[in-house]
């Protein structure tokens, strides 16, 4: 088994009570750039292509999670700009000046409302497969017919989804060899690629089991969030958003982030051919251009106790 991509792991406390944790790794006196995870969770994992890029642009990578993942207590009745606030209180504690932020499919859009609550310290931000605004499974035509009717259930019977998924989590953890497998056939189109080797299904088994250990409710309800009113226009975003999305995307149709990009005030696309896990593979393209945006001179003061 390889080891994780982990150097600190940590938790604060924030100002209604909820911890909030995270994962650090990268210089301690690195660029700050904090990662948003997708649907799954962000539970660390050895990627030599990550690794690589922290140490060529000498950035401090830190991986939070949003309510219910990990070690981050739950919250009910959040919109996705809630939670801008939790980590401006993070950026406090560490003593972050100016940092960039990086969000991935359910992630991009909490990565688009930091940029929207924090102009002054936000740097840049990269939404990458980005779902949209008032997303609606029913009406997005051209997601994969599999992804869509996943998702159409997901929202209009997400209790539903609840009671069935959560007692097969327990199998799933007894059979692991079972889940690669699942995880190998529920691949779609060029996505399929990024599964074809033991090490790449084995990473995506071990992420999602980590982001059920509360069962599946965490995720449900982040799909729910995302998909509801996000409590801000992406016209209020003044850092410039690096918005990346595969043309040959599955779930979200490359034509949800063609109208993203006609909302942002300072956007930089990036539409390739690929499917709608394409971060692995562009992970120095997404954070060299995150890296360069934060000031040298403003390397981050890391706080008493915190990640050190």
């Amino acid at each position: 088994m390889t080891a994780p991509l982990l150097t600190a792991k940590d938790a604060i406390e924030l100002s209604d009570g909820r911890r909030l944790s995270f994962s650090v790794t990268g210089p301690t006196d690195g660029v700050p750039i904090l990662y948003l995870h997708g649907a799954i969770g962000s539970p660390p994992q050895s990627d030599p292509a990550l690794e690589h890029a922290i140490a060529r642009w000498r950035i401090r990578y830190l991986m939070v999670d949003r309510p219910g993942f990990g070690g981050s207590d739950p919250l009910s009745r959040r919109r996705v700009a809630d939670f801008a606030g939790d980590v401006e209180q993070l950026a406090d504690a560490l003593g972050l000046g100016s940092f960039s932020v990086l969000g991935v499919s359910a992630g991009a859009p909490y990565a688009l409302g930091c940029g929207a609550a924090m102009p002054d310290r936000v740097a840049s931000v990269a939404a990458v497969s980005t779902i949209p605004p008032g997303f609606s499974p029913r009406s997005s035509t051209r997601t994969a017919p599999h992804y869509r009717l996943a998702l159409m259930t997901l929202r209009g019977r997400p209790g539903a989804i609840r009671a069935t998924v959560d007692p097969t989590l327990t199998l799933a953890r007894r059979r692991p060899a079972a889940l690669r497998r699942l995880f190998a056939l529920g691949a779609y189109g060029g996505d399929r690629d990024l599964l074809k080797t033991t090490e790449a299904r084995e990473i995506a088994a071990r992420r999602f089991l980590a982001a059920t250990a509360r069962g599946s409710w965490p995720m449900i309800q982040d799909f729910l969030v995302c998909c509801s009113n996000w409590g801000f226009e992406l016209g209020q975003i003044a850092p410039q958003v690096h918005l990346w999305h595969g043309m040959k995307d599955p779930v979200i149709p490359i034509r949800h982030a063609d109208a993203v990009r006609r909302e942002l005030a300072d956007v930089r696309p990036r539409f390739i051919e690929a499917g709608h896990f394409l971060l692995r593979d562009r992970i120095s393209e997404i954070l060299r251009p995150l890296a360069m945006a934060i000031p040298r001179h403003e390397a981050p003061r890391t706080a008493e106790g915190l990640a050190a």
